[in-house]
């Protein structure tokens, strides 16, 4: 006896697979979607209309609300926070943060003159804004020289690399008791002490007072 056809066999195959169930849902599924209508409230382009109307909002509301100008000698210049700090004329996002992080390195500042370090502060900006803030150093942060380490040092903008290095080298040989001890480092001069003078403190000193 012959086999049956292999032509037979194929043609069955096709006509259960076109009668299965499962396939017909599938089909039909796959057709829903195909054919179903594109909802515009969820397009790309009605999504970018709405980003764009709500951008035009914020912008409208919070970047260019109008800056009122302070008092003059109104603002303590060490509390201000960065967020008061930009709604200030003059200061921006990046001008205030940049302000309150400097700030920071420094320990607080000790004169209003200071602002005119921080990066992106030029002179006409200064000349605006320097009259409306006040200098209160009580609480100002000094780095102990005679205990803090060669890194904690270094990080300060004044004292930097090559200041934090003198100071080490000097009080290996050298007891430091007060803070005048440390003018008579090599290499000290009276415009790197008067600038390092308000940030710097001896524990020694501070123990006996």
């Amino acid at each position: 006896m012959r086999s049956p056809s292999p032509r037979v066999d194929v043609s069955e195959f096709l006509e259960l697979l076109n009668s299965w169930p499962v396939a017909n849902r599938l089909i039909v599924s796959s057709s829903e979607i195909l054919h179903e209508p594109i909802d515009k409230a969820s397009s790309n382009s009605s999504y970018a209309k709405s980003y764009s109307e709500s951008t035009r909002s914020y912008n409208s509301k919070v970047l260019y609300t109008p800056a009122v100008k302070p008092e003059p000698m109104s603002i303590n210049i060490n509390d201000i926070d960065s967020i008061s700090l930009e709604r200030l004329p003059v200061f921006g996002p990046v001008l205030s943060g940049r302000t309150v992080k400097y700030r920071k390195l420094l320990g607080g500042f000790v004169d209003v003159r200071q602002l005119q370090e921080v990066y992106g502060f030029n002179d006409k900006s200064y000349q605006v804004v320097s009259g409306w803030f006040k200098v209160e150093s009580d609480n100002v942060v000094q780095i102990c020289v005679d205990t803090a380490s060669w890194s904690q040092m270094r990080k300060h903008p004044y004292i930097g690399y090559e200041g934090a290095r003198m100071i080490e080298r000097y009080r290996r040989h050298h007891e430091i008791n007060t803070i005048d001890d440390l003018r008579d480092m090599p290499l000290m001069n009276d415009s790197t002490w008067k600038v390092w003078f308000p940030y710097i403190k001896v524990v020694t000193l501070n123990d006996h007072l």
